[in-house]
């Protein structure tokens, strides 16, 4: 089993809401592994809308973010690039 460690940075305008955390949750139901998020606001899993929303993530917000499972390098990658986008969804 993987595990992957990594920061992000929210570079989103209006940071997580609805269609990022419900696109954050599609990304980790398609694929074989578990997220965790870790800000200043608690902690999240990624198949949780509620958590992910309850942590209020703004733009420039850092969170730390925990990938485990077979797929773990596939579903960071795709995290991390969701979170690191500059466009609206």
């Amino acid at each position: 089993m993987s595990k992957i460690i990594w920061e992000s940075l929210i570079a989103l305008p209006r940071g997580v809401h609805c269609r990022v955390a419900a696109k954050m949750i599609e990304i980790v139901a398609t694929h074989d592994a578990e997220v965790q998020l870790a800000a200043e606001g608690g902690t999240a899993d990624c198949s949780s809308m509620l958590e992910i929303l309850s942590l209020a993530l703004t733009q420039g917000s850092s969170v730390r973010c925990t990938a485990t499972g077979p797929n773990a390098p596939q579903v960071a990658q795709a995290i991390d690039q969701l979170l690191s986008a500059k466009e609206e969804l």
